[in-house]
C-alpha cells in the first residue's frame, strides 16, 4: 500500500484502475493498492459476514441522517485518526457491548436498597442495563434496570431474597444500535 504524498494528478482519485490498481481515500490521504484476488465462491460464513455489513451500512447512513447521533459519532471519530462518523457508526453497529465485572458484594437478600454494580463498555456507548434475579430453579426474583452513576452501572435491589443459594444473577447490556450481551454470575 503506498501513499501519494503530493501528486496533484491523483489526489482525491478513488476506484480500480484495471486490474493494476486501487485507489482509497481515507483521511485525506489518498492510498494506492493492488486490488483484491477473489479465487473462489465466498463461504456461507463469508456471506453471513457479508450481509451483517450491508445491515451495518444502512444503520450508519440511516444514524447520520439524525442530526444528534451524526453530531455524537462525529465528536467520537474526531477522538481517533483517520476515522470518520460513518466508520464509528459502522463499528458501533459490529460490536456488542462487553460486561466487564459485576460486583454482587453488596447483595445479602436480607433487604430491599441492597446495590449489584455492574461495568459495561461499548465501541461507542452501552444505553441501557438490565437486572436479573433468578432463584436456583430458574423462578425469578426480581428484575429491573441499573442506573447509570459515575461511570458505573448500578441496580437497586426491590425485594428480599432469603436464600442465595444456587441462585444467579443475569446481567444485560444494550447499545445504541441495539446489541445485546449478557453475562451470568452464581451468587
Amino acid at each position: 500500500m503506498g501513499k501519494s504524498k503530493s501528486n496533484y494528478a491523483i489526489t482525491g482519485l478513488s476506484g480500480k484502475v484495471g486490474k493494476v490498481f486501487v485507489f482509497r481515500q481515507r483521511g485525506g490521504e489518498t492510498i494506492v493498492a493492488t486490488p483484491p484476488s477473489h479465487t473462489k465462491a465466498p463461504s456461507a460464513s463469508q456471506k453471513a459476514q457479508q450481509e451483517r455489513f450491508v445491515r451495518a451500512s444502512a444503520y450508519a447512513k440511516n444514524a447520520l441522517q439524525d442530526p444528534s447521533l451524526k453530531e455524537d459519532y462525529t465528536a467520537e471519530a474526531k477522538k481517533r485518526r483517520n476515522v470518520s462518523a460513518y466508520n464509528m457508526a459502522m463499528t458501533d453497529y459490529l460490536r456488542a457491548p462487553k460486561i466487564t465485572h459485576i460486583d454482587h458484594s453488596g447483595y445479602t437478600g436480607s433487604a430491599t436498597g441492597e446495590k449489584i454494580m455492574i461495568e459495561a463498555g461499548d465501541a461507542f456507548k452501552v444505553v441501557a442495563v438490565k437486572v436479573r434475579i433468578e432463584d436456583h430453579d430458574a423462578t425469578l426474583v426480581e428484575e429491573g434496570s441499573a442506573t447509570l452513576v459515575q461511570g458505573k452501572w448500578v441496580y437497586t435491589t426491590t425485594v428480599t431474597n432469603t436464600s442465595l443459594t444456587g441462585d444467579k444473577i443475569i446481567v444485560t447490556a444494550t447499545d445504541r444500535p441495539g446489541n445485546n450481551s449478557k453475562k451470568e454470575e452464581s451468587l
